[in-house]
């Protein structure tokens, strides 16, 4: 992609509005929320990583780089589907020459769909929304795996991440497809460290708890060994293996809830009804869907169990002498659902009580409430997936899981300070003079910034009325 750079020069860029000179080109300068995030975007890696991409096949006309830069912001934008999107993100002239685009695409475009530029449509300046979804479809799914890395990695490196649990569950993106994400619930913005988009055998039960150690691989790898020491996993997403290989491995502590039919969840039942476990209640208010509930649950704890055989059977080969396993034992009180029956929460770490280890595990909501939840209502991830292949549909979760980790990020206070080193090198002449929307002028190798009324003055039409602050008394105008 070549890049042409402007040198800041006003004195020389007035000079030339004063002479009647048609400029290069002139646009408004963004500044809101969309020019920040693509900024913070930019400052992550998310645009260079894209850079790299290598895709199946060299095409004639615009770079798939270029492409897959645009690409990556349509899910920042509140239409869901990639026309839309597309659409709204093309009218957006200072985003798009942040991306890459050159001012010649932006009107005339450079898709090679209609060669004669007579049947080129507006909707299809710079380029169709077809040529974005094709461009998508010739990289290999593989590829979106070292970009997920690198994505994350730099969060990690940026000092984005922030405490030591996590979550791991699945949901479903309609038929035939299940995302699942490992998230970091420690802090008030949820992370998404690493996913997988299943389909088919991949979703089968049974290896969930594979899908889970490849999770955590991947999560060692970007933040380093102690990044993590407590994962929060659905019982779909744990195994008896997989809790002896974080623990006696990896040195990470899991906490997990067990189905009835599980031979650890009877003990715990009989040791109830034989009067051997201590009972405490604790109330509290959930939140599920965005409704809150006021629950009442009491819990009894036992440490030392060693019925689950195939986390025994597991850790020995890892080495320990003694494994044995910790269990609360929940019983919800004045249940309002038929399904809300007793339950067993089992854990590799020993909890001081009941009311401690089951606290704990509440932090694994985070990942339905503001995590699947926020994906699916507010990205509308699930009803837009851009495609029917299955290759659009895995760029489309890619490029939304990074969109909402930087959106995360921007909405915390230390993510906001790098968004705004991201913010293009334009802003840095931004002052309260030049008003929100100030105008970017070009001529030739040079660009000034100005305000919309000085722009009038110096091509000789001033307003009669000015919006700007006054200039105090004492300060030259």
């Amino acid at each position: 992609m070549r890049r042409i750079w402007y040198r800041h020069d006003q004195a020389a860029v007035e000079a030339a509005l004063e002479r009647k000179q048609p400029p290069d080109m002139a646009t408004t300068m963004s500044s809101g929320p969309l020019d920040e995030l693509v900024g913070l975007h930019e400052e992550l890696g998310i645009l260079n990583a894209l850079d790299d991409v290598q895709t199946d096949r060299r095409r004639r006309g615009i770079e798939d780089s270029l492409l897959l830069r645009t690409a990556a912001v349509l899910p920042f934008l509140a239409n869901p589907s990639l026309t839309a999107a597309a659409g709204q993100l093309f009218g957006e002239p200072a985003i798009l020459l942040r991306l890459g685009w050159s001012p010649l695409q932006i009107r005339i475009g450079d898709n090679e769909r209609h060669r004669d530029r007579r049947h080129r449509r507006i909707e299809s300046l710079p380029c169709s929304p077809e040529t974005l979804r094709d461009g998508l479809e010739r990289v290999k799914e593989e590829v979106w795996s070292k970009v997920q890395r690198i994505g994350v990695k730099a969060l990690f490196q940026r000092g984005l991440v922030r405490g030591h649990v996590y979550a791991v569950d699945g949901t479903g993106l309609g038929r035939g497809l299940r995302l699942v994400c490992l998230v970091c619930v420690s802090q008030k913005r949820v992370v998404i460290v690493a996913w997988r988009l299943l389909t088919g055998d991949a979703s089968e039960k049974g290896k969930e708890a594979a899908v889970t150690r490849s999770l955590i691989e991947q999560l060692l790898e970007a933040g380093g060994p102690g990044c993590i020491n407590l994962l929060l996993a659905d019982a779909l997403y744990a195994d008896g293996p997989l809790l002896a290989w974080c623990k006696y491995v990896h040195g990470i502590d899991v906490l997990t809830p067990v189905p009835g039919d599980r031979e650890i969840h009877r003990d715990m039942e009989g040791l109830a009804a034989g009067g051997l476990l201590k009972f405490e209640r604790l109330e509290y208010v959930r939140t599920i869907q965005g409704h809150k509930q006021w629950r009442k649950v009491d819990l009894g704890a036992r440490t030392g169990l060693t019925s689950w055989d195939s986390f025994i059977q597991a850790a020995k080969k890892y080495g320990a002498t003694e494994p044995c396993l910790w269990a609360c034992l929940v019983r919800p009180v004045e249940p309002t659902n038929p399904e809300d029956r007793p339950w067993t929460l089992v854990s590799t770490r020993d909890w001081p009580n009941g009311i401690a280890g089951y606290q704990a595990f509440r932090k694994r909501w985070h990942i339905e409430n503001d995590g699947y939840r926020e994906l699916k209502e507010g990205w509308r991830l699930e009803e837009q997936r851009w495609s029917r292949k299955f290759v659009v549909q895995l760029a489309r979760v890619t490029l939304t899981c990074l969109a909402f980790n930087t959106a995360q990020m921007y909405l915390m206070h230390h993510g906001k300070k790098i968004a705004a080193k991201g913010i293009r090198r334009l802003r840095r002449t931004y002052r309260k003079e030049l008003g929100r929307t100030p105008v970017v002028v070009y001529y030739s190798d040079a660009f000034g910034v100005v305000s919309v009324e000085k722009l009038l003055r110096l091509v000789g039409v001033p307003a009669r009325q000015s919006l700007l602050p006054m200039v105090p008394l004492g300060e030259p105008p």
